[in-house]
């Protein structure tokens, strides 16, 4: 009996092998599996040249957006800090702010050294390391203690450091505020709203 299951076991398994051959030869595993199929079928990509790595570099670079559209980014999520806090939306704020922080830190690595306008360079990353750890820390704690007196003063400070880093620049002319209007106005900023739901 225990010859006999051998044998049926092993016809089965060399049936199954040349059904799958048969199979893959005409093709019938590209209808059970057409993803896998899709796949093999497709071309395989070329392997990068240095040629095509540099293309890739500056299309890259040229889809970038440039350090003044990623500082009015700051600016808007600046300016709705301001009025979050005033409106004592806590949450909203620390969004906020991690929302401004970040597009701060994205311009630091994009741009760590930003060539001033007198043609030296200038190293924007460094002075950004430091207000980070001063006057920026200083507006996290406020917000995180919900003190909207230490809060002001802090965002004050921190309009200070922002224009410190906009003369090391060459440019001077860039003279933040506080805000005078939000910067949105499709975003209710009554941490009580009840609308909508």
């Amino acid at each position: 009996m225990t010859t006999r299951l051998s044998i049926r076991s092993v016809l089965l398994v060399m049936c199954g092998v040349l059904l799958g051959l048969a199979a893959d030869r005409v093709g019938y595993p590209g209808a059970l599996f057409p993803a896998v199929a899709a796949q093999q079928g497709r071309a395989a990509a070329p392997p990068p040249t240095l040629e095509s790595l540099a293309a890739d570099v500056a299309q890259l670079k040229a889809i970038t957006p440039s350090n003044s559209h990623i500082m009015m980014d700051v600016q808007f999520h600046w300016t709705n800090l301001w009025f979050a806090a005033q409106k004592k939306d806590w949450e909203f704020a620390q969004y906020q702010f991690n929302e401004m922080r970040g597009h701060i830190i994205w311009l630091t690595r994009k741009s760590p050294i930003i060539r001033a306008q007198d043609g030296t360079d200038v190293d924007i990353k460094s002075i950004f390391d430091g207000v980070d750890t001063s006057s920026l820390a200083d507006v996290k704690a406020a917000i995180e203690k919900k003190d909207s007196v230490r809060f002001a003063a802090t965002y004050k400070t921190m309009i200070e450091s922002c224009y410190s880093c906009h003369k090391a620049v060459g440019r001077p002319y860039l003279r933040p505020m506080i805000p005078t209007a939000p910067a949105m106005t499709a975003i209710n900023l009554d941490p009580k709203a009840t609308w909508p739901e």
